[in-house]
């Protein structure tokens, strides 16, 4: 699971970048394409159906090359990944993953708080997944446990339609690309964006918004070392 933390203030320059892309690859379409990364990688879906691989893998480096050149304080990355062989529940294993980018997202913002950025942060969520996020807050919000690290967060979360936001899209890239990392080994595309991860209130490594939850005491990844 992962997202961005992005700044009102930015939302219209990185639109504009992956507005530019789609210009760039399907000039005759004024409707807004879904960047999402899977369909793209897949090239199943309609528009994207029309490249051949090495071509949308093009796309995605251009998706991946607007994070690559961002300044880290604009824009921050946060992603949990969970060896989901430890848990019987599905339902779990999502609120597990929530919990934690919660928690690395408030700790970001209680250390802007310290450094006098006053400002709180919302959560805004995919749509099509409204009903099943909804009920993990509202556990959160009764858990004493829980509730001490969302005092950064205002109010329920928000959904938006993915295809409607390009914020949405390009936190879909994150995920995407920290799940091959786990999933594939495949490191090429998280490498672009892992200065982004939150550093702590020091700005510096290791990558304190990149958690890896497993049982493996050895392991090495980007996480855990």
């Amino acid at each position: 699971m992962g997202g961005l933390a992005i700044h009102e203030s930015q939302v219209y320059t990185l639109s504009k970048k992956l507005n530019e892309i789609q210009e760039k690859y399907f000039p005759g379409i004024s409707v807004p394409i879904n960047f999402h990364a899977s369909d793209i990688r897949a090239g199943y879906v309609n528009h994207f159906n029309e490249y051949d691989q090495d071509e949308r893998f093009e796309i995605m480096d251009d998706v991946y090359d607007i994070m690559h050149k961002a300044y880290p304080h604009n824009l921050i990355a946060f992603a949990t990944c969970i060896d989901n062989t430890r848990y019987e529940s599905p339902y779990q294993v999502t609120y597990d993953c929530f919990n934690s980018v919660c928690q690395s997202f408030n700790l970001f913002l209680y250390h802007r708080f310290k450094e006098r950025d006053y400002v709180k942060g919302m959560l805004i969520i995919d749509r099509g997944r409204e009903k099943q996020y909804l009920d993990i807050y509202g556990r959160f919000k009764i858990s004493p446990h829980v509730q001490e690290y969302l005092a950064n967060i205002v109010d329920i979360p928000y959904f938006g339609a993915c295809s409607q936001t390009r914020m949405l899209q390009l936190a879909d890239f994150v995920s995407n690309a920290v799940y091959r990392y786990y999933e594939n080994d495949d490191c090429e595309n998280i490498d672009k964006f892992l200065h982004l991860f939150y550093k702590g209130d020091r700005f510096r490594p290791p990558a304190r918004g990149l958690n890896h939850i497993t049982q493996n005491e050895e392991c090495d990844c980007y996480a855990c070392s």
